[in-house]
Parts: C-alpha cells; structure tokens; sequence
C-alpha cells in the first residue's frame, strides 16, 4: 500500500494492512450498494444488489483498466440477465427456469477455456446466477426491482474500476512484463504476452517484451548447456548467469515504475575465453535483449505497435475444438451442470429454506475439472461446516443473543483474510455470519439451523463427489508419462507437417490444426477415475498448460503468415526450430533461432521470441 512505511513502522503491520485493504473494500462496497438499493427504492434486493456486487468483483480486477473494461462489456449484461432471468421466470414456469439455469452454469463452466481471465468470470457469474435465483427476500420485491437489483450492482462495479484504474491504468500490464523478466526459473510467457496485447499494443512496451523473450530464450538454452560443460567453464558460465539476472531484476523494477528512472549501466564482466561452441554467441545474444529492454525503458514511447488484422484474431477454432465432448473442459461443463440441476431439484422441494443459495453454490463450488480438486473442495466445505458448528454452539452457551449476528459479520471479515491460504477457516467464520443472522433477523432456533445447515452441506458433497467423478471401464488407462510422451509425439508430427514444402490452403491448416489440438487435448485430459497421484496429476496439468501455450503460440505465427504471405520462409524457418526444441533427443541451435528472427518484422519477431520460451519451456517440461 502506497505510504504505509510512513504510517506503520513494522513491516508486519504493513502486511497485515495490505491483506485488510481487500476486505474493507469489499465491506465499503456492499454497504454503499445496499445503501443506494435503499435510497433508489429497491427494498428487500438491496441486499441483493450488495452481494451480487461481490460476485461482480471477483471479474472486474484482473488486469490493466482497458482489457478490464472490454470484460465487463459482456460480463456486465449477462450478470444482469444470468442474475434476474431465471428467478423472473420462474414465476411463469419452475421447470423451465431451473433449465434456463441449468443452461446458465454449462455456459459458464465452458468459459476458462478461453483463458486464464475468464475464470474467476465465470465463477462470480456461476454464483451470482445461482444466488439471484434462490435468494429469499424479506417483504414483497416486484419484478423491477429484481432486475435492477444486479443492475445497480453492475454499475457501482464499473464506476469502481475505472476510478481506482484512472491513476496508472497499465500498471498490471507491466508488472506482468517485469514478472516476467524477473523470473530467476522458466517462466510461461503467456501471461504477460496476452497482458500486452489485450492493453494497446504499446510500442515500449512490446520491446521490452521481445528483449525480455530474447534474454530468457538465451537464459534456457544456456542453463540447458551448464550440464555438458567441465566444470571450469560451467562455473564461469554460472557467474555470467548470475550477473544477467541481477541486471535483469533492476531493469524489471524500472519497468515497473509509472514514470521513467534513472537506470544504472550494466556491471558485466569480460566474456571467458574458451566458451565451447556456439556459447558465447548465445551469451551475447542474451546480453543484447537487456540492452533492448534498457533501450525501451528509458525512451517509453507512447505509439502503439501497428499490427496486421488477420494476425490479431485469436484462433477461435482451436479453443473450440479442445471443447469436444471428450474434453477435460466439456465434461467438467456437463458435470457440473448435471450435478447443480439435482440441486435445483432438490431445492425445488424446500421452497422458502433461507439456506437454500447456500446448498446450491456448495455444489457448485465443489464440482471441480479433476476428481483430486473436487475432493479438496468437499474436504474443506465438511471441516469448515463441522468446525464452525463447534464454534457457534459454543458462542449460543456463552454469548447472549443481541451479540450473535455481530460475531458472526466480524468473523466473516476475519474469514475472508482466509479464503485463499485456509478455506476450511473461511467456511467455519461462513457458518457463524450465516447462522447468527438467521437466529436473529428471522427468529430461527440456532441448533436447528445448525442441523439443517450441516445436513445441506453433506448433500452438498454427495452431490458434489457423485458428479465430479468419471470412469471409463472397459480399457487400461495410460500412464501419466505415456500420456504426456504421446501428446508431445503429435505435437512434433503437426510441426514437421508445418514445415513441409508442400503448401496447403488456410481451411486446411485451420482443419488440421483443430485436429492436432483435438489429440493433445484426449491424450492428457482422459476422464479421471480418482486413481491418479497428485504428482501424476501435477505433471499433467503442467504438460496440458506447456503445450496448450506452445499450440496457441503456433497458432499466432501462423496468423502472421496468411496476413504476411512474404514471411512464410521465417516462419517455416522458426518453426523447424520449434520442432526441434521440443525433441529432447534433439538440440536446437541457437544461430537457427537467430537466423530466423533475422528478416522478421517487429511484430512476428515477438512472435517468434514467445513461441521460443514456450519451446524451451516445454522442453524442461518433457
């Protein structure tokens, strides 16, 4: 927080101040959502306007103002529709508003598909539509105040935004940057290439960018070569290493900065005589993409980069053929929209059960792509419940009744500290806020809702586990290496297909390109059976993510190329280079990966730089 040394000493209570200012933030904005819904007229929705906000918010901070704002767009009317839709049609037809919603959470639960910044969208739009439909009100809400209710939410969100955005609106876009050119270990470039591009394109930034790719390619092929050098020439090639990460840490802090600094010029050493091979032209090649990030840094141009059009569609047909019905993302979408239509139907049979949002968002909370996540989930939803059950029949012996509702608001401000590090935690402090505001604002016994509430949750988890769990009898299911190694062998045949001398037109790359995706994607997202070790699982899920970048990737330089028919020979060139790099029998050559960035325009060397990361990236991965 900007000035807390000034105003706290300790460096803990600097800390601590930073993990509250979220939540008081959050408290200031559903208490100013609920008073506006009182003052505009809204009556009992104001309370729902205030919590749909939360749920709002979980979309609205994800990266710079502008990417942020081009979100909400689409975010900001589907909350609106998702929120009131199915409760306003459900007093025309249940069954059909239990399907629209059904409908609702298998669009959303397909979102993440798109991309890293659409999940947290589509959890704070899975909840807000399941918690717009199942929220009781308190006296009578017409239908307009229903629809206004995440309305007013909406909006409150986007003024919010853009107000703390206006001060340093690229900020997130270059600490992705500077993350990146920090990083001291191999480090997916996706994150801060998307940052870039989804924020304007700027020209300054987009340098430091490729000059950050250039380093870090050569940082990966050099720390790839200490392990065949002697010794003697490994530990000078470890202190060369070592002083290029800690340029490269004061000129990520420099980008950083909102305004241009000062920067130091480099501390480097002499080049050893004797490097092997093609060493110190890498090592020479790493120290030019600091020079350039220093270059841009200090100069900061305001220009956009100017790209080709066709380069800049994202290449929809391969996240939509990754969503096949034998995909790890389709079936999590059809499981997770199964398993909240038997929670809505069992809802259905308890109309008026205050604990009812809670019940369906547990579902779905719960339901996870892996069966190992969806059983943490169910872990953590059951000793929270358990938990805060001990600790509010504890509060109901010792505390009087006037006090319960203000502990448990308390708790839940202490809680939510805790959802991300201890989420069994921040389930209990739910427990306390939910039970002591229903014993006191609706008269209820505690100890029946206690039961009730812990009798939701187990059904919750029954559901839960039932529905994120599948199996496919009948046939022995590949190792995770197995799965990994094959997926890799495809990838290797689609680039060597690529680099063919035979051509072949746009429909047919597009075609075969969905197909390859389609491979990759059966290979490692075969349905769990709940067998797999978290290690199995962790070296798949860090394969899906290398190769998914390095398709994307692909997939982008090959958009260059029908933009810039005159730049197929760099891209074939770059792509033998792909191919190879990721080969772990073969090893790629750096002066090829030079020679073919040397007659690229600026924009399909940044392309080509970032398709390198994430060759070597995959590389350390297989």
């Amino acid at each position: 927080m900007p000035g807390c040394a000034i105003l706290i000493d300790q460096p803990y209570s600097c800390r601590v101040a930073k993990a509250l200012l979220p939540i008081v933030l959050m408290v200031v904005v559903l208490g100013a959502v609920a008073g506006l819904g009182v003052v505009l007229g809204l009556g009992g929705a104001a309370v729902l306007a205030a919590l749909t906000a939360m749920f709002c918010m979980m979309a609205a901070f994800g990266g710079a103002l502008w990417p942020d704002l081009k979100l909400l767009a689409w975010f900001a009317p589907a909350v609106v529709l998702a929120g009131a839709g199915p409760r306003l049609l459900a007093e025309v037809s249940q069954p059909a508003a239990i399907a629209a919603l059904t409908a609702v959470i298998f669009l959303t639960s397909l979102l993440p598909a798109l991309g890293p910044r659409y999940v947290t969208a589509a959890v704070g739009l899975g909840m807000a539509s399941l918690f717009g439909y199942a929220f009781q009100f308190t006296g009578q809400t017409g239908n307009g105040q229903v629809l206004a209710a995440p309305a007013l939410a909406v909006a409150v969100v986007i003024v919010l935004r853009v107000a703390s955005g206006l001060g340093d609106p690229t900020k997130p876009t270059r600490t992705a940057v500077a993350d990146l050119l920090a990083a001291p270990e191999p480090h997916s470039p996706e994150t801060a290439v998307r940052a870039w591009r989804s924020d304007g394109r700027r020209h300054w930034i987009g340098q430091v960018l490729d000059g950050t790719l250039r380093y870090r390619t050569s940082l990966g092929l050099l720390t790839d070569r200490l392990q065949q050098l002697d010794d003697g020439h490994a530990a000078e090639l470890t202190a060369l290493l070592d002083e290029a990460r800690a340029e490269a840490q004061t000129l990520a802090d420099a980008v950083r900065a909102k305004q241009p600094q000062e920067i130091a010029g480099p501390v480097r050493g002499p080049l050893p005589t004797g490097l092997p091979g093609q060493t110190a032209r890498v090592v020479e090649r790493m120290r030019a993409g600091l020079d350039a990030v220093r270059a841009a840094v200090t100069e900061r141009g305001s220009k956009a980069l100017a790209v080709h059009a066709t380069a800049t569609r994202f290449p929809v047909e391969l996240v939509l053929s990754a969503l096949n019905p034998r995909s790890g993302q389709f079936r999590h979408a059809l499981r997770c929209a199964l398993g909240v239509l038997v929670a809505l139907m069992v809802a259905s049979l308890r109309p008026g059960d205050p604990l009812v949002p809670t019940f369906l968002m547990a579902v779905f909370a719960i339901i996870q792509p892996e069966w190992q996540a969806s059983a943490t989930r169910a872990w953590q939803r059951t000793a929270g419940a358990v938990l805060g059950a001990l600790l509010m029949g504890l509060i109901v012996l010792v505390a009087p009744q006037g006090a319960w509702l203000v502990i448990g608001v308390v708790s839940m401000m202490v809680g939510m500290t805790f959802q991300q590090s201890k989420p069994i935690v921040f389930n209990a402090c739910m427990v306390l806020m939910l039970v002591g505001m229903y014993s006191t604002t609706k008269h209820l016994a505690p100890d029946r809702l206690l039961v009730e509430y812990l009798a939701a949750i187990a059904l919750a988890v029954a559901i839960g586990l039932l529905f994120g769990f599948a199996v496919v009898p009948g046939k022995r299911r590949p190792s995770a290496e197995e799965r990994i190694s094959a997926a890799a062998g495809a990838v290797r045949t689609s680039l060597t297909r690529l680099t063919d001398p035979v051509t072949e037109d746009e429909a047919a790359q597009r075609k075969r390109g969905r197909a390859v995706v389609r491979r990759v994607n059966d290979l490692l997202t075969e349905p769990s059976t709940g067998r797999e070790t978290p290690a199995d699982q962790a070296r798949l899920a860090e394969a899906a993510q290398s190769m998914g970048e390095l398709l994307r990737g692909v997939a982008g330089l090959l958009m260059h190329r029908a933009a810039v028919p005159e730049s197929a020979d760099t891209t074939a060139a770059a792509l033998r280079w792909v191919r190879d790099a990721v080969d772990p029998a073969a090893t790629p050559d750096p002066d090829q990966l030079a020679a073919s960035t040397q007659d690229a325009d600026e924009e399909q060397r940044l392309l080509i730089d970032a398709l390198a990361e994430d060759a070597l990236r995959l590389r350390q991965t297989l």
